[in-house]
C-alpha cells in the first residue's frame, strides 16, 4: 500500500470516530441539574410528567407553547416550557424525553418525544397471569 492510501484511510477512520461521537453525545439523557448547569448546550432530558402540577395550554394566548412540569430520572422536578401545541396523550404518557436548553434559568425544550402506554402491555399481563394460574 502506498502512503497516500494508508493516509486517506487514517484519515476516513478519525471522521467516522468523530462523526460517531457527536451523534453518541446527543443521545446521552442527563438531568436537570446538569442541564442547568450548563445554560445555552442543548440536552436530551428523560423523565415522566409530574402529574401534581397542570399541563398549562392556552391556544388563544399561544399555539407553540405548552406549560408542564417534569420529573427527572433522578426524581427533581422542573417546570418546562415546550415549543409546540400541547401533544395529544401527554397526561397518558409514560415516559417523555425532551430536547431542549436552560434559557434565562428555564429549560425550553423545542422537541418532545412520548413513550405511551400499549394496549398490548395489559393484555400480555392478564395472559401471564393467567399462565401462572394454570
Amino acid at each position: 500500500m502506498s502512503r497516500t492510501n494508508i493516509f486517506v484511510i487514517l484519515l476516513v477512520a478519525i471522521l467516522m470516530g468523530s462523526l460517531f461521537s457527536v451523534f453518541s453525545q446527543n443521545s446521552e439523557s442527563v438531568v436537570f441539574e446538569r442541564a442547568f448547569a450548563e445554560p445555552g448546550v442543548e440536552f436530551k432530558i428523560s423523565g415522566t410528567l409530574n402529574t401534581d402540577h397542570p399541563v398549562l395550554y392556552d391556544p388563544e394566548v399561544s399555539v407553540t407553547e405548552t406549560r408542564f412540569h417534569m420529573r427527572d430520572k433522578d426524581g427533581v422536578t422542573h417546570p418546562v416550557i415546550l415549543r409546540e401545541a400541547k401533544p395529544t396523550g401527554l397526561e397518558q404518557s409514560e415516559s417523555i424525553d425532551l430536547y431542549g436548553q436552560v434559557v434565562d434559568g428555564e429549560f425550553i425544550a423545542g422537541e418532545m418525544l412520548m413513550k405511551c402506554p400499549s394496549k398490548y402491555n395489559e393484555q400480555s399481563h392478564d395472559l401471564a397471569e393467567a399462565v401462572e394460574l394454570n
